[in-house]
């Protein structure tokens, strides 16, 4: 004797998985486009150098191009606003504790407190970059203002010492 042959499944049931996989697809398409207003967003990527010990910084140099949604919120977002890299530090000398403060005044001339950053580490010259868009409120057309303020605290041979200054930088987004 055979065995009767086993019922199909319905079609409905292939389809759901498939329905699925389609939704979410779809929704890792759309969701970037619907946070961001568009397909593309204005990323300023400003850039400074600060040295502690002697107290010194650079100028802010700004840059500002545009990408793609998916490019900011995968590549540029995740890596977080403020990126520092050591040059040339050490610790042999001392330590420091440096604070960055970032005020932004939008073209609406609004000021927005987009928090600090604090570093901590030994003497020397650190590179900063910053990445500022629409989640950092830099999106309409206009001219933008950005205030950085440093404070540092140090310990050198022991002996405690602080400073701060601020970088002021302007530019433009169309």
């Amino acid at each position: 004797m055979t065995s009767p042959p086993s019922p199909s499944k319905p079609r409905s049931k292939k389809i759901l998985p498939l329905a699925i996989i389609a939704v979410i697809v779809i929704a890792i398409l759309l969701v970037p486009v619907a946070l961001a207003g568009g397909f593309t967003v204005p990323v300023s990527k400003v850039t400074f150098n600060e040295t502690t010990g002697s107290f010194t910084h650079t100028d802010a140099q700004v840059s500002v191009s545009t990408v793609t949604v998916y490019e900011y919120y995968l590549s540029i977002r995740s890596r977080g606003t403020v990126q520092t890299t050591d040059t040339d530090v050490s610790s042999s000398g001392g330590s420091s504790n440096i604070t960055i403060s970032l005020r932004l005044t939008n073209p609406s001339n609004q000021t927005i407190d987009l928090g600090h950053t604090n570093i901590n580490g030994g003497l020397g010259t650190r590179s900063h970059t910053l990445y500022l868009s629409i989640d950092q409120g830099v999106k309409a057309p206009g001219t933008y203002k950005l205030d950085i303020v440093i404070t540092v605290n140090l310990s050198i041979l022991g002996i405690p010492a602080s400073a701060s200054a601020t970088i002021t930088s302007s530019w433009t987004v169309s």
